[in-house]
This record gives structure tokens, C-alpha cells and sequence, in this order.
């Protein structure tokens, strides 16, 4: 009796430890649009690579795509404060860019963020902007 109780102990108590949701770090972590007003799902999903960014600690430099052109730039984290500076992209022509647009000015507007679990949320002006959530990086070595 005594091995059947410590074994349910036992599975509980990994049960509990592994139902906790890990945390996703900002940094080296790729984040993927998942919902952002101005924006529709089918946008977002089009290609796994559209609406992305990624930071980089080493250099504190970001960097991305919209659903048209790749862009890149500083940000600086202080707490849950994020600012990001000197934004640059690429210029490719697109026949529509109303998404695109739509996401850089959500950039602009980013004062604090948070993460919960796998998700990172956007906020500007204690509105919510954008919701992320972590992707695993594809193996390129594979």
C-alpha cells in the first residue's frame, strides 16, 4: 500500500512540474505574430516567417519581417519597458501595404511588454498592441 500511495506522490508531483508553462526568454527567442487588430489571421499565417522578430542581447539589436520587407534596429529593455530606435527596413515593392504599415506603426508605439508562458504581449499607453508567441527555429543543419 505504502508503494501505491508514494507512486501516485510521485506522479503528482511530476504532474505538477511539468504542467508549469516555461517561460520564454525575450532575447533569442523567435516571436511570431499571433493577433493584432488591422491585421487578419489569414495575413499573419500566409507564410510562417511573416510578422516575425527576433532579439539579439549581444548587440541589443532586432530584427524581422513584416508580411513584405525585412526590417531591423536597436531596441533597449529596462524592466518591462521597451523602446525600439533607428528602425530601418528593406524596400520592396508589395502590391498591398496596409498590413505592413499597420505593424510598423505598432512598433512605433511599444512602450512595455510582458511575457506569459510562450507568449509576448505588446502594449502602448496601457493598450494592448500585439500578441506573440514563441516558434522554434527551424534546424538549418538538418
Amino acid at each position: 500500500m505504502k508503494r501505491i500511495v508514494a507512486a501516485v506522490a510521485l506522479l503528482v508531483a511530476m504532474t505538477a512540474c511539468g504542467g508549469a508553462q516555461k517561460k520564454a526568454p525575450l532575447e533569442g527567442t523567435l516571436w511570431k505574430l499571433s493577433e493584432m487588430k488591422g491585421i487578419p489571421a489569414t495575413a499573419i499565417t500566409a507564410e510562417s516567417d511573416f510578422f516575425t522578430l527576433q532579439f539579439n542581447a549581444a548587440d541589443t539589436m532586432v530584427n524581422g519581417r513584416t508580411n513584405c520587407n525585412r526590417f531591423f534596429g536597436r531596441y533597449a529593455v529596462k524592466d518591462a519597458r521597451l523602446s525600439f530606435d533607428q528602425m530601418g527596413m528593406t524596400r520592396m515593392a508589395c502590391p498591398d501595404m496596409t498590413y505592413e504599415d499597420a505593424f510598423v506603426k505598432m512598433l512605433d508605439e511599444v512602450d512595455r511588454y510582458a511575457i506569459e508562458g510562450s507568449e509576448l504581449k505588446f502594449y502602448g499607453d496601457d493598450r494592448h498592441l500585439a500578441t506573440f508567441h514563441a516558434v522554434e527555429v527551424p534546424d538549418a543543419g538538418k
